[in-house]
């Protein structure tokens, strides 16, 4: 018995994914500050061997727990968690940073 290829199905795609539209992946961070950029408005995060930096825009949502944070609460040696949202071509976008309790 021979298989045939099928064609795709009209409006067939990842669930949660517009058709054309490019693929995002979720990724999960943790560890603690190791530099804050003021001025670039980037954090660097120490993950295991690894320094990761990252840039906070308008749209990062930032918490303490429960309770609404900003960017002037991030300082060096604090615990957070951070999300980010990698598109392929488009780079790497934090979408929130959780700042642990000590």
């Amino acid at each position: 018995m021979a298989c045939q290829a099928q064609a795709p199905v009209p409006g067939d795609h990842f669930q949660g994914q517009a058709p054309g539209e490019a693929q995002a992946i979720m990724h999960r961070y943790e560890g603690p500050i190791s530099s804050v950029d003021l001025k670039e408005k980037s954090l660097t995060l120490k993950t295991g061997e690894a320094q990761l930096t990252f840039k906070v825009t308008a749209k990062t949502k930032i918490t303490r727990g429960t309770a609404a944070g900003s960017f002037d609460d991030l300082a060096v040696g604090k615990a957070v968690e951070l999300t980010v949202k990698h598109i392929n071509a488009q780079g790497d976008e934090v979408t929130s940073i959780d700042i642990k309790s000590p």
